[in-house]
C-alpha cells in the first residue's frame, strides 16, 4: 500500500467520529510502519485534492479529518469486515445486471466494474454480471450514484435447470485462488491467536501487526465474492471459516493496544 492508501484507514478505523487530527501524527505514525514525510505528505495533499480528505490550518500546525464521502465509504467497508463469512442463510436468488456503456463513458464504466465486483459480482459475457445472491437494492443504488440509469438492466431469480452452474462459478471467479488466498492469511496471522505471542510484541511491533492484518483482511474481504458455503470447494469452506475466525481472535487481541497508539500520535486521547 502506499502512504496515501493508509491514511483514510487509520483515520477511519481509529476514529469513526471525523474529529481532525494532527497531520504530523500521521508522518510519524507511517515513519514508523517505513514510509518516508515526503511520501505521506504528498499523499495529504492528494487525498485533499479529491475531497478523500478535510484539511484545517492552526498557525504552522495543520490538521485532517475523513470528507464526508470518504467516511461513508470507510463505513460500508466496515460494515462488510464485520458481516464477512457469517453466513445468514442463502435463499438461491441471483441476481443478473445488463450493462452496455459505452465508450465515452469508460471512466464510469471502470468505476461500475470497480463497485460490481466489490457487491461480489462475476462476469459472465462481456456485457453481463452475475452474484449468487439478492442484491437489487445495492446495484440500485450504484446506478443512481454512477448516473447509470437506461444503461442497466437488473434481473433477480434462479439458473434454469439447463445451466451449468459449475461452469458458470468457474466462468465467473476463481476459486482456486480464493482457496490460496484463505491459506496465505491464514498462515500469516494464526500465530497472533495466541494471547502469550500478542504480549510478547512491543507497542510499535502491535501496531505493524494490526496494521497488517486490518489491511491485508480488508483487501480480502474486497476480493472475495461471498460466494455461498456449498458453491466453495469444500478445503476453501473450511480455510474462510479460519479466515474469519483467525482475523476475530488477532485483531480483538490487538486492536486495544493499536488504536489507543493511534489516538495518541494523531492527538485524540479518547
Amino acid at each position: 500500500m502506499s502512504a496515501q492508501s493508509w491514511v483514510p484507514l487509520l483515520i477511519g478505523t481509529a476514529l469513526p467520529a471525523r474529529p481532525f487530527a494532527s497531520g504530523a501524527g500521521l508522518v510519524d505514525l507511517l515513519a514508523t510502519a517505513g514510509y518516508a514525510a515526503g511520501a505521506t505528505r504528498v499523499g495529504l495533499s492528494r487525498l485533499c485534492a479529491d475531497g478523500s480528505l478535510e484539511r484545517r490550518r492552526d498557525g504552522r500546525q495543520t490538521s485532517y479529518r475523513l470528507g464526508r464521502q470518504m467516511a461513508e465509504t470507510v463505513t460500508s467497508v466496515g460494515g462488510r469486515v464485520e458481516s464477512f463469512g457469517r453466513s445468514v442463510g442463502w435463499d438461491g436468488s441471483w441476481t443478473i445486471v445488463l450493462a452496455s456503456v459505452p465508450d465515452e463513458l469508460r471512466s464510469t464504466r471502470r468505476r461500475m466494474k470497480s463497485a460490481l465486483a466489490y457487491l461480489g459480482f462475476g462476469r459472465l459475457r462481456e456485457t453481463t454480471w452475475v452474484a449468487a445472491r439478492a442484491c437489487e437494492d445495492e446495484v440500485k443504488d450504484l446506478v443512481e450514484s454512477l448516473d447509470l440509469a437506461g444503461l442497466v438492466d437488473v434481473f433477480v431469480g434462479r439458473p434454469s435447470a439447463l445451466a451449468d452452474v459449475d461452469a458458470i462459478l468457474h466462468r465467473c471467479w476463481d476459486l482456486g485462488s480464493l482457496t490460496q488466498r484463505y491459506s496465505a492469511f491464514v498462515a500469516r496471522f494464526a500465530p497472533l491467536c495466541t494471547a502469550v505471542s500478542r504480549d510478547a510484541l512491543t507497542g510499535p511491533d502491535a501496531l505493524l501487526w494490526w496494521m497488517r492484518l486490518t489491511h491485508d483482511y480488508r483487501e480480502l474481504v474486497y476480493r472475495d465474492p461471498e460466494l455461498p458455503p456449498e458453491f466453495l470447494p469444500a478445503d476453501a469452506r473450511a480455510l474462510r471459516e479460519r479466515v474469519v475466525d483467525t482475523y476475530a481472535t488477532a485483531h480483538g487481541g490487538l486492536d486495544g493496544r493499536a488504536s489507543a497508539q493511534v489516538r495518541h500520535a494523531l492527538g485524540i486521547d479518547r
